[in-house]
């Protein structure tokens, strides 16, 4: 992949690196990085090189990687160069005649079938495509700070299903987690944020309390930093007053004349401009009194809640994108949907009505007033192609590691696609097809034998439902599928894998053994001589063993599609797909292995639990499983084991004592 980045100023050169560092294994890969200037370019690339430096030296980056990024960047003052790119994103300015120019001048170079995007914080596409040769091609791509990391990106579609498809496709493959916005202004996450920074700012500017105050207020309530800590950081007072000016003009475009002088930036902060708030010499005092910091508190969460609400009922965005775009991209402690869902709907409705009272023009969405509960999917997706349901967790920011709340909402979907008469069948994947396990701190936490049994037992019937279903369904999988992820999948009738899968039961590198299944249907689908060793020593295997395994059925780059075209032939009736046979399995010797460092408490009550589990049919051989579960939890090696993986990672071995 081809990728060019055009601006070389804040945010330009944090993308480029980003890209680059997502492509440095792409053996074609390339990244340019163009300006006009050389005295930008040349900051560009220095800061670039910084990351790469600092990424070496704290061990994120090794010598071969940092070669790597640097050979694959490069940096441009000709936009000719960007000929024969696959992907370009402006990022120069967010003046729309000057976007309008760059898209003229990079339309006159690239091929038609370059995808452009534009890392506008709240110009529409519609107003910068509008002149473009190929409208169809051009996307909006909003990031977020900081950019080389920050998942999550808004894109508002061009309308056109195969390049949106497209754009999405390398988006993913540059890192980012794309979530789809209607062309308003300021989109979804901006609406919310820059009104958010406004209101800040008319708190200090009516003499109410300090920056340091609001801060400390906000951030000990829900996190984030608080307003003026992340305006000092991203500098965005100037780009926070033409977000409401977008907002301002578009609301007396609709003849909402009261709601946009609401919208109307506080004078602060265009007086402020880029000087900071805060005296890093002299913060002053952040306390407050308790009458100060509840007003402080109401009118912030009364902005930040009423315009969430407004943004979802508006349809601008997904409730359950838009959660986790406001914890991801805002930096809340929680998704703003489920801090409304904790105070609950009559506090949210006094919070947005009593505000509304006092400053005339804000905007009470119905749903408030209605005080209607939340009722939505934050961790799980589904979609519907004909009469097949692709259900997809989606916890990017963890691999899509399975806890408790995911498990919930996997078992109500799984209830109403049985319910469901319009489906067939299931395809079970994830937002890139990885299933990385259990929630370590979820696990972790876990205070008893018992409560570790019983996270188990309550777990089995979600996934056994999968298995049981009177539908076909399919894993599609890549990427690593690991622990629970791994026990998921195998849940379902049948497996596709990607290339890159990575399988495996590492528990007992963590001080504990499998307790989704993994003890009990992993020999009864690959064998007992094949299952042993990874359940005892956690060591992975790639998608060729997988099928030639039994594991998964076929390999395939479009896992998703190839699961789709199975349950399609099962649908059919070409073939028939069954769920892991339940009966006993005869066990014998179990083959030796290294342990290594392993535990050997840890390895006794794993053994155990194999050959009396297998003994028996599959679901009393899980309810022994459970139990093995909680044995562990009375060993010291399994706090040992999670301790480590906490503070020191997965590749850090654990130091068993074996007791």
């Amino acid at each position: 992949m081809i990728v060019g980045v055009i601006g070389s100023g804040s945010i330009g050169p944090d993308l480029a690196y980003g890209f680059v560092s997502a492509l440095a294994r792409d053996k074609g890969g390339k990244v340019y990085l163009h300006d006009i200037k050389q005295e930008a370019l040349d900051a560009g690339v220095a800061r670039i090189m910084g990351y790469v430096r600092k990424g070496v030296a704290r061990g994120k980056l090794s010598p071969k990687a940092a070669k790597a990024i640097e050979d694959k960047l490069v940096p441009t003052l000709d936009i000719a160069d960007l000929a024969d790119c696959d992907y370009v994103l402006e990022a120069a300015s967010e003046d729309l005649a000057v976007k309008r120019a760059i898209l003229a001048n990079l339309e006159a170079v690239v091929r038609p079938d370059c995808l452009v995007g534009f890392a506008t914080s709240g110009i529409p596409r519609a107003r910068i495509a509008a002149e473009a040769k190929h409208p169809e091609r051009c996307f909006v791509n909003h990031p977020f700070f900081p950019a080389w990391r920050s998942l999550p990106i808004e894109v508002v579609p061009s309308g056109d299903e195969a390049l949106g498809e497209r754009m999405m496709a390398t988006l993913k493959r540059l890192g980012k987690v794309p979530v789809i916005t209607a062309d308003v202004p300021c989109f979804a996450a901006d609406d919310i944020f820059c009104n958010y920074i406004n209101e800040a700012a008319r708190i200090v500017e009516e003499g109410i309390a300090t920056p340091a105050q609001v801060d400390k207020v906000v951030n000990d309530a829900i996190r984030g930093g608080g307003p003026f800590n992340v305006m000092d950081g991203t500098r965005g007072n100037i780009l926070t007053v033409h977000c409401q000016v977008l907002m301002q003009e578009d609301a007396e475009a609709r003849g909402r004349a009261e709601e946009a002088a609401w919208f109307a930036a506080s004078p602060l902060l265009e007086k402020q401009g880029n000087a900071p708030w805060h005296d890093r010499r002299n913060p002053g005092d952040p306390a407050t009194d308790e009458a100060t910091a509840r007003v402080i508190l109401d009118r912030i969460l009364a902005v930040l809640l009423g315009r969430t609400y407004a943004v979802m009922e508006d349809g601008t965005c997904e409730a359950g994108d838009l959660n986790w775009l406001t914890r991801m991209a805002l930096g809340f402690r929680e998704g703003l949907l489920d801090i409304a869902a904790e105070l609950g709907p009559d506090r949210v409705a006094e919070l947005c009505e009593a505000y509304a009272a006092e400053h005339p023009g804000f905007r009470v969405p119905e749903t408030v007033r209605a005080r209607k509960p939340l009722d939505f999917l934050r961790n799980v997706r589904v979609r519907r192609d004909g009469d097949i349901a692709v259900v997809s967790v989606f916890r990017p920011e963890v691999k899509n590691a399975l806890n408790q709340r995911t498990i919930a909402e996997l078992d109500r979907v799984f209830r109403e696609v049985e319910a469901d008469e319009g489906v067939a069948g299931l395809v079970l994947t994830s937002w890139d097809g990885s299933l990385a396990g259990a929630d370590i701190g979820e696990l972790a936490g876990l205070e008893t034998p018992e409560d570790c049994e019983n996270i188990c037992t309550t777990t089995h019937p979600v996934f056994m439902r999968l298995s049981t279903m009177a539908k076909p369904t399919v894993a599609a999988v890549d990427g690593p599928v690991l622990g629970g992820g791994a026990e998921l999948s195998m849940c379902a009738k049948a497996r596709v894998v990607g290339p890159n899968l990575l399988l495996g039961q590492p528990e007992v590198n963590l001080g504990i053994i499998p307790g989704y299944g993994g003890t009990q249907r992993l020999p009864r689908l690959v064998g007992v001589e094949r299952a042993v060793p990874m359940l005892r020593t956690g060591a992975p295997v790639g998608a060729r063993e997988a099928v030639e395994w039994g594991w998964a059925q076929e390999v395939a780059e479009d896992f998703v599609g190839a699961a789709k075209g199975l349950v399609r032939a099962a649908i059919d009736g070409k073939l028939t797909l069954e769920p892991v046979d339940p009966a006993p399995v005869e066990v014998g010797e179990l083959p030796e292995v290294d342990l290594g460092h392993h535990s050997l408490a840890i390895d006794e009550i794993l053994c155990d639990v194999i050959r009396t589990g297998l003994a028996l049919p599959l679901e009393e051989g899980l309810a022994v499983e459970a139990r093995g579960f909680g044995r562990c939890k009375r060993t010291v090696d399994l706090q040992i084991g999670m301790v480590n993986f906490m503070v020191n990672g997965p590749r850090v071995p654990a130091e068993f004592l074996h007791e």
